[in-house]
């Protein structure tokens, strides 16, 4: 007999393995937080002694955890506590309406209290030709501090209470990262765009130190009851880090915690500057990072984060591309498409971002960069390309995140350069609005390359599933069912529209994307990712077989146990 004897043994299950082979076995024995060995329950009985617990999964599908390789979960806790618009397209009245009820029952806060409104989906009303300004926001009644936070969290709208105390006014210079709402007449119209926005939801007093706690709380399990395992936080800060740290010294952490320290425009503003920007990120960096985890969920920071443009969709289009927009100067129901002069913004100059990558490769740092644009995708693979001639010894995993627009020739590069794309998968499934209006915003070429998630598979490259919550709302196993489908939800028996212009993925390709390829990009593949022995035992228990049910069915997935080093820390009722 085996001188290691299981702790447990799960047997009689489907159990996918998402190991090199993509094995599939009938059993698993667990010791001390890591997997002993899988196989058959006969196998397995060398390490069954009566001590061991045996759980029949009763024919149950068994996988790793999700790995989700890109979210903002603080940002995500905000959603879950406070006054959120739920994601809908709704019209300025219908918002002022949600939002004075909710100020109407705030009753115990006072004038000086900040009201955060969250899931704003500001570009679904611009289909209709309504934007929504300050002046909108100061017909609230009320004398607090108001603000409206765009889902995609590029977006801020201020009511003038709000804007007085960010300290913004009209002789406010126009940022290098970003956009400031002006009227006509100079006065700002309460709309900030990009790092401004995201600078100004920085500021707003929020969580005490022990009410951070209870938020990072509250995110863990919301996650585990998704079989979210391990995070990477894509834009971390102090008090999130701090939170999660807390959880963890109390031993009450039920999540492997990655993160990514942002370096911005403003700390890189010349190619001099570079070195002193990494400096600062990778010494913060260092307060956190744990190199070596255990069983027991850890924290790492070993990722530096930087934005290289903004969003695609109108009104913002500040992505990056190669060929200017197309916009509509006339009406949903009379369009008129005309090209403009736009390119969209970079801000980071090539110079810069070919610094950056190779002073962060130089730290052995791993490069984690917003490319939505086809224009910042290209010249972020030419940073990448210089980084390892300069480095080509190094295990630096480079990943792109979004890349919702892509020029062809790329899918290649990302292959050839070892760049992973780290894709939110959900966003391949658009309304019908938005495709017809995409098309005509890129023209029918360029629209092929919208959205891609096989083409990157196709071409070689790793493709790692990154939610980007809360962006879109939690719902893992939706985003998902978009990968094998391309589809968004069923409503009311309506099928939705297909965005045909690439292939669906296999199941295969989607569980990898989101479990080893997704430990790949966070230098964990060693310990976590897959079911193998060695590694820590972080898996997930499923009421349903994703490689037996259509796959219209992925997104009603639900999880029975998440699993993480041994320890159940989510059990459904």
């Amino acid at each position: 007999m085996s001188n290691k004897l299981a702790d447990v043994l799960y047997f009689n299950g489907y159990i996918y393995t998402a190991d090199a082979e993509n094995s599939v076995v009938e059993a698993i024995a667990l010791a001390a937080g890591k997997i002993l060995s899988c196989g058959t329950k006969q196998q397995l009985q060398e390490f069954v002694t009566p001590q061991t617990e045996q759980i029949d999964l009763h024919g149950n599908m068994m996988m790793p955890g999700i790995i989700d390789g890109h979210l903002h979960p603080f940002w995500g806790g905000q959603q879950l506590c406070g006054c959120h618009l739920n994601y809908e397209s709704l019209t300025i009245e219908q918002i002022l309406e949600r939002v004075q009820q909710h100020l109407d029952q705030d009753v115990l806060k006072g004038e000086n209290d900040w009201l955060r409104v969250t899931a704003w989906l500001r570009q679904g009303m611009i289909p209709a030709g309504v934007d929504m300004y300050r002046s909108d926001m100061d017909r609230l009644k009320t004398v607090r501090p108001v603000i409206l936070f765009s889902n995609d969290c590029h977006t801020l709208l201020a009511n003038s209470r709000a804007l007085e105390l960010f300290g913004l006014d009209k002789n406010t210079p126009e940022p290098s990262d970003g956009k400031i709402g002006r009227y006509d007449n100079g006065e700002l119209n309460g709309i900030l765009e990009d790092a401004p926005a995201m600078r100004a939801s920085d500021s707003i007093p929020s969580w005490n130190d022990e009410q951070s706690v209870k938020v990072a709380a509250m995110v863990q399990h919301a996650l585990n009851a998704q079989g979210v395992t391990t995070i990477m936080d894509a834009r971390v800060s102090e008090q999130q880090l701090d939170a999660f740290s807390t959880l963890q010294k109390r031993g009450e952490l039920t999540i492997r915690f990655q993160a990514a320290r942002e370096i911005t425009p403003d700390e890189a503003h010349s190619v001099t500057a570079v070195a002193a920007a990494v400096d600062k990120a990778v010494e913060f960096a260092n307060q956190y990072h744990q190199a070596e985890w255990t069983p027991e969920p850890g924290i790492g920071l070993r990722n530096i984060k930087m934005f290289v443009d903004g969003v695609l969709q109108p009104p913002t289009m500040t992505a990056s591309l190669l060929e200017p927009y197309t916009i509509n100067n006339g009406t949903e129901s009379e369009p008129d498409w005309q090209v403009t002069d736009r390119y969209g913004d970079l801000y980071f100059t090539p110079a810069i971002l070919d610094e950056l990558m190779e002073k962060i490769a130089a730290a052995g740092f791993d490069p984690h960069l917003h490319t939505v644009g086809e224009g910042a995708i290209s010249i972020t693979l030419d940073a990448i390309e210089k980084m390892r001639a300069a480095h080509p010894d190094k295990d630096i995993r480079p990943a792109l995140a979004h890349n919702e627009l892509v020029a062809a020739k790329d899918y290649q590069r990302f292959a050839r350069l070892g760049a992973i794309a780290c894709l939110s998968f959900q966003w391949a499934a658009p309304t019908q609005e938005l495709i017809d209006a995409e098309r005509q915003m890129l023209g029918d070429a360029r629209f092929q390359e919208l959205e891609p998630i096989a083409k990157f598979i196709d071409a070689g490259a790793t493709v790692a599933f990154g939610s980007d919550w809360p962006i879109d709302g939690l719902d893992e196993w939706y985003d998902l069912k978009v990968a094998a489908t391309r589809r968004g939800h069923t409503i009311n028996g309506i099928v939705p529209p297909r965005l045909d212009n690439d292939r669906d993925l296999t199941v295969t390709e989607i569980l990898r994307a989101a479990t080893i390829n997704s430990a790949y990009a966070q230098h964990r593949d060693g310990v976590i990712g897959s079911l193998e022995s060695g590694k820590f035992a972080d898996l997930i228990v499923l009421d349903r077989n994703v490689f037996q049910i259509p796959t219209e069915d992925i997104e009603n997935v639900k999880v029975l146990r998440t699993v993480i080093g041994g320890k159940i820390v989510y059990c459904a009722e």
